[in-house]
Parts: C-alpha cells; sequence; structure tokens
C-alpha cells in the first residue's frame, strides 16, 4: 500500500497535479518541528517559539495569502469583502439574499410593485417618482430589517432589472438607497440574462413565465437583443383567473365557500395541488402513442374551512392551456397571445447566422415554470410551431430545453448572485448619484 503523505503548505497559484502511487520521503518539504516546541507539535511559519504556536501581529502579515488560514481560500475569502445585496422584484414575489449563495434567503409577496395610476376608465400608467419613493421606502425597510436582518449601509446592492421598468421606479429606487440606506453603490443587471449564468453559456434564449405576462429574450455572446424581446399574455395571472371562473360555476359543487376564491392565495393553491399540463407524446420507436390526462376529479382542503374545494377534471388541464391557445379576446398591451408565437416572433427578429445557436440552449424560468407537465408540452408546442414555418423550419431538430439545478422561480436571481460575486463588476456609486450621473438604461445605451 502507497505511504500517505501529510498535507504539505499550500503554494500560492500552484497548479493541480496528479501525485503518483509512491513518492520518496525526501521529496516532500514538511515543516519540521522547533527543537523548543513541544514533541508532535509543528513550528507554523511566522510564529515565534516561546508562545506554544499561537501567531503573532507581526506574524499574520506573512500568512495571509499562504492558503493555510480558512482552508486554504486566503485572500479571495468572502470574509474579506462583505457579501452584496442581491435583489430580484417580481410582480407575485421578490426574491432577496446575499451574492455567492445557492439560494434567496427570503422569497415573499409583494403586491405593491403591481400598483398603478388610473389614467383613465381603460387606461393605467406607472407610478411618479415621488409616489415609488412612498412605496419603495416601506418595502426595502421591510426587506433589511425583518427580511435579511442586516445594516446595508457597507454592502453592494445588485437589482436584477426589469426590460422594460419604468425610468420613475429606477430612479426612485436609486434615490432610497442612497438617500435613505446610505449603500455605497448598486449595479443594476438584466433580469432575463442572469439565467443563462446557470447553464455556463454566453448565448441562448431565455422564457420567462412570470405573473403578468410570459417574456422571451435572446442573448448572443453575453449581449442582449432587446430588439427581439417579446412578451405573451399568458401569465400565471390568466390562469388563476380561469380557475376562479370555472370553481365559481355552479356544476362545480362549491356552493357555499365561493367567497375564498376572492384570495389569491387560494387560487394558488388550487393551482401547485390539483392543475397540470396536459401532454400527447407521439409514437417513436420505443414506446407507443401516449397521453398525460387525468379524468378524475380533486378535492383541495383548505385550512380553516370544513369543506374542500371541488376541481373537475376539465378545469384541472384546461385552464393551463391559455399558454397555448388563446383563451380570451381582450385586448393587452403584449405583442403575442400564447407562448409558441412569441418564441417563433423572437427567433424571426433574431439575425440568420445566430438562430442555431439560440436554440440549442433555451432556458425556462419563473413561477410558471413549475407547473407539472409543462416543459414536455412547450417543447412539443414549439417544435411543432417551427415545423410549420417557412424559413425556421430547419431549427425544428436542434431544440434543447437546458435543465438548471436551481429552482424555476429563483434563476433570475440566482444568476444574480453569481454575477454579483464576479470581481470588475461596473457599479453605479453613491458619489456618481451625487453627481447627477444618469441610470443605465437598457433602451438608451447598448441597444441591439
Amino acid at each position: 500500500m502507497a505511504d500517505e503523505a501529510p498535507n504539505a503548505p499550500a503554494a500560492a497559484a500552484a497548479p493541480t497535479v496528479s501525485l503518483p502511487s509512491r513518492l520518496p520521503k525526501s521529496s516532500l518539504a514538511l515543516p519540521k518541528a522547533s527543537p523548543s516546541s513541544p514533541a508532535g507539535k509543528l513550528q507554523l511559519p511566522g510564529a515565534s517559539p516561546s508562545s506554544s504556536g499561537r501567531l503573532s501581529t507581526s506574524s499574520w502579515k506573512g500568512l495571509r495569502g499562504s492558503g493555510l488560514l480558512l482552508g486554504g481560500i486566503g485572500r479571495s475569502s468572502f470574509f474579506a469583502e462583505k457579501q452584496a445585496l442581491v435583489l430580484c422584484f417580481g410582480e407575485a414575489f421578490t426574491k432577496v439574499g446575499l451574492a455567492g449563495e445557492n439560494r434567496p434567503r427570503a422569497i415573499f409577496r409583494s403586491p405593491e410593485l403591481r400598483r398603478r395610476r388610473m389614467l383613465g376608465p381603460e387606461l393605467s400608467g406607472t407610478l411618479s417618482q415621488e409616489e415609488w419613493v412612498q412605496v419603495l421606502s416601506d418595502f426595502m425597510n421591510r426587506i433589511f430589517f425583518q427580511h435579511l436582518h442586516l445594516s446595508p449601509k457597507d454592502r453592494r446592492v445588485v437589482i436584477c432589472d426589469g426590460v422594460y421598468s419604468s425610468q420613475q421606479f429606477r430612479s426612485a429606487l436609486a434615490f432610497v438607497l442612497f438617500k435613505l440606506f446610505a449603500v455605497p453603490s448598486v449595479c443594476f443587471v438584466l433580469e432575463l440574462v442572469l439565467p443563462l449564468y446557470l447553464t455556463g453559456l454566453h448565448s441562448g434564449l431565455v422564457v420567462d413565465l412570470g405573473f403578468g405576462s410570459a417574456k422571451v429574450l435572446p442573448s448572443s455572446a453575453g449581449v442582449p437583443l432587446l430588439s427581439a424581446f417579446s412578451d405573451a399574455n399568458c401569465g400565471t395571472k390568466a390562469v388563476l383567473q380561469a380557475i376562479k371562473k370555472a370553481l365559481m360555476d355552479p356544476a362545480a359543487g362549491n356552493d357555499g365557500i365561493l367567497d375564498i376564491l376572492e384570495d389569491e392565495t387560494v387560487l394558488e393553491d388550487v393551482l401547485v395541488c390539483a392543475c397540470y399540463v396536459t401532454c400527447d407524446f407521439p409514437k417513436d420507436r420505443e414506446q407507443p402513442a401516449r397521453s398525460l390526462k387525468s379524468d378524475k376529479d380533486a378535492e383541495v382542503r383548505l385550512l380553516g374551512r370544513d369543506r374542500a374545494l371541488k376541481v373537475p377534471a376539465a378545469c384541472r388541464h384546461g385552464v393551463t392551456e391559455c399558454f397555448f391557445h388563446p383563451q380570451s379576446a381582450e385586448n393587452h398591451s403584449c405583442a403575442c397571445d400564447t407562448l409558441p408565437e412569441a418564441f417563433v416572433r423572437t427567433l424571426e427578429l433574431c439575425p440568420m447566422d445566430i438562430r442555431a445557436q439560440l436554440v440549442q440552449n433555451v432556458v425556462i424560468c419563473g413561477g410558471g415554470a413549475t407547473l407539472r407537465g409543462l416543459l414536455p408540452r412547450l417543447a412539443l408546442e414549439v417544435q411543432k410551431a417551427l415545423q410549420q414555418h417557412k424559413v425556421l423550419s430547419a431549427l425544428a431538430p436542434k431544440l434543447r430545453l437546458t435543465p438548471v439545478d436551481f429552482a424555476p422561480i429563483c434563476a433570475a436571481w440566482t444568476g444574480g448572485a453569481i454575477y454579483g460575486s464576479l470581481e470588475g463588476v461596473p457599479d453605479y456609486s453613491a458619489e456618481d448619484f451625487r453627481k447627477g450621473a444618469a441610470l443605465p438604461d437598457w433602451l438608451r445605451s447598448g441597444f441591439v
């Protein structure tokens, strides 16, 4: 059996090599015990013999980069600098945490971010900067001191910014962070680019199934193609409205408990516990044609209620068809009605020479991506839409959905946590804010 050599002090920036099975003992430079030190104890470099191995202040400087401290982490340790705060705002849920971590420290509801100002009977717009300051001051105070329990004064803040977030919201957010919470710097990064950090590839197509709409954005060589951005009116909000309408039908048998359907959390429980996306798999060489569909009704029991909500079999899978078939003819601000339509429209707007590269790295994220059966059905529907397209039909065999090892609802935040831990990231500092420098605007600078 080969002799096991003790661990030697790690050399700075030494490459990792594979050692042979046997090494002569003379080839290993091991620390030797001092004559005045107790037997069996090693004398650390820089420690005086009279201190029994303890390091003095003068010897600390010699050990900072030696790799002996913190398990070999050395200067790159996260103890050297406070981790940045990563904030990912969503219409339904907001994710907050620290850079370098693999999951958010808190996920909570944020309905205040959906506030709109009515400009007419059927027309609404975003809030003014002063109104956003009032909303965000309480909102950020809750994030820092109730959810994260830390002071933001000495920490950078990474904002996972939306593609079309309003300038009023961005200006109010910078005012609150710099004036009220005295953060040193803020980094705005595009939200729909961050999930690509989880794949290790710099080019791809991100599909975000959010609350209000589904958004599709391509990126090539790390550059987001904002001119090819598309959205569809098939977010989780449309699914919840379809569930509410189906359960209020007298044929569903929920008379007497219809009042609880006004609560959005109850509708979300029904969606998670009882609903799914049906999928018909075509026949292939190994398996016959099969369908993922159930004809059984479901019941969802709620806290504080003696009766359970009855969910008909048709409602369980029928409410999720809004992703693939338009359910209503109402006016909306989205460019497309269904998710495959938005996918195809995005590829049409992309340059011809990068389309094949984009469809081979498709990342699905957002809360709606957790629905059972959605991913295989989406792959089949998108492939079918590409096959029926005159120009894009050659891309159908190259379609690849890239799986990620993180929850889809946290994919953008996790990418922001990776981005926030990198060095050399450009920041918008407090000094820039005092000088009146313009905030980053995706539609004004770097539009591709």
